[in-house]
């Protein structure tokens, strides 16, 4: 296999058993005038520059000087909702202007079921360019999940397609997390009737369709907590890993009912108590908190995630894009509203796009270290504290992804 140098002024490896609480660069495996040896799709090694070239003395060795970049690992955005065909810029203006938004979660499952009538064509006009536009953007590794079909055929199609492109050049790693108790579909009117219909007919064939995930919104006015737990203990026997929305919007025992199931991630948590805290802490469940959300919609309360670091928890920062409460594709600005919401610092931040994401999915990506995904992504900043500061646009002047360039700005 070729090998390949890759060198920068400053290298985060983000390969780290530190707490996240508190957590400064030199903890996060800040390396200066560094470089990254890679064979492959894989990281041979990291270092100090002159320690790596030693290590391929005498080697043919393709080399990539970026300069003065920052080099992260390549961001691991763990809650995104981008299989979905039409837009809800209606909704946008209607919340403006305080009305009701006229369009709706149905509206979406309306478009996207007629768009799965040909897969191929909603994936490369639609989908492939959103997912590029992630992956030029800096994501690397993306959850990405079903939940506008919630009919067997449409949902086991769009888990076809991240099958089918997971691993494809141009787009992130995805994970197939599957959403079928996301809402209330209009062939239903009760939650109960849909829930048994879900685990009779759509769990056992999303597993074979390559479900690693099963998440459900579990919210007053969706999906109760016993509605929830019956869905998730289906999906668990049919080989499952669980993450679930816990109280985005307001509080109803959800995150306690997760806590309890022993789930990988608990998303959103904006109405949790403090009892919760505790819990998701003690029990090694990772917050995945969604600052875009919260600022899209405006919420009156947000996710306590000061307490669930200083609990010893962690939070992963993820961008919930979806067409209607979070069009927001960019994790580098999803780090810039950590900051503002949150008062994470930057370090705080980096770790929540890195690492912590990664382990809420359990994958093996959201460090630089050997052995790992040679997914790199270099920043056009000054220093690593500017990470999360300046925001709207695109820093990221270079993805690395599996060992190939993807992007070069």
């Amino acid at each position: 296999m070729a090998l390949l140098i890759v060198r920068a002024k400053t290298i985060v490896t983000c390969d780290t058993d530190a707490p996240q609480c508190g957590v400064g660069f030199e903890r996060l495996g800040r390396i200066e005038h560094g470089a990254v040896l890679i064979e492959g799709t894989r990281v041979v090694a990291v270092g100090p520059r002159a320690e790596v070239e030693r290590a391929v003395e005498g080697r043919e060795c393709e080399e990539l000087d970026l300069g003065d970049a920052v080099v992260v690992p390549g961001l691991v955005d763990a809650h995104a909702h981008p299989l979905f065909f039409g837009d809800r810029e209606p909704d946008f203006a209607a919340r403006l202007r305080g009305d009701k938004p006229p369009l709706g979660m149905t509206y979406t499952i309306e478009q996207t079921r007629r768009a799965l009538l040909d897969p191929a064509a909603f994936y490369t006009r639609t989908i492939r360019p959103r997912l590029h536009t992630m992956l030029a953007h800096g994501t690397t590794t993306l959850e990405t999940k079903t939940g506008y079909a919630l009919h067997k055929p449409g949902e086991t199609a769009l888990l076809d397609l991240i099958a089918e492109h997971r691993n494809d050049a141009g787009v992130p790693r995805l994970v197939a997390t599957f959403l079928g108790a996301h809402a209330l579909p209009p062939e239903f009117t009760h939650e109960e009737a849909f829930v048994d219909y879900l685990i009779d007919q759509v769990i056992p064939a999303a597993s074979k369709h390559g479900a690693v995930y099963a998440d459900a919104f579990c919210e007053p006015g969706f999906f109760s907590p016993e509605q929830t737990r019956r869905y998730l203990d289906a999906a668990h026997l049919h080989g499952m890993r669980l993450r679930v929305h816990c109280d985005e919007m307001a509080y109803g025992g959800a995150a306690e009912m997760a806590v309890a199931l022993g789930v990988d991630a608990v998303d959103h948590c904006n109405y949790i108590r403090d009892a919760d805290v505790r819990a998701i802490a003690e029990g090694g469940i990772v917050t995945v908190a969604c600052p875009a959300t919260i600022a899209y919609l405006d919420l009156s309360q947000r996710a306590p995630v000061r307490q669930l670091l200083e609990a010893g928890g962690l939070v992963a920062l993820a961008s919930d894009y979806n067409p209607g409460t979070s069009p927001c594709f960019n994790l580098q600005t999803v780090a810039y509203y950590g900051r503002k919401l949150f008062g994470l610092s930057a370090a705080e931040a980096l770790y929540g796009t890195t690492r912590a994401a990664a382990h809420s999915l359990r994958a093996g990506a959201g460090s630089i270290r050997a052995g790992a995904p040679a997914d790199l992504v270099a920043l056009q900043i000054a220093s690593p504290d500017e990470f999360g500061w300046q925001f709207g646009g695109n820093l990221a002047t270079c993805v690395i992804k599996a060992g190939a360039l993807c992007h070069r700005a």
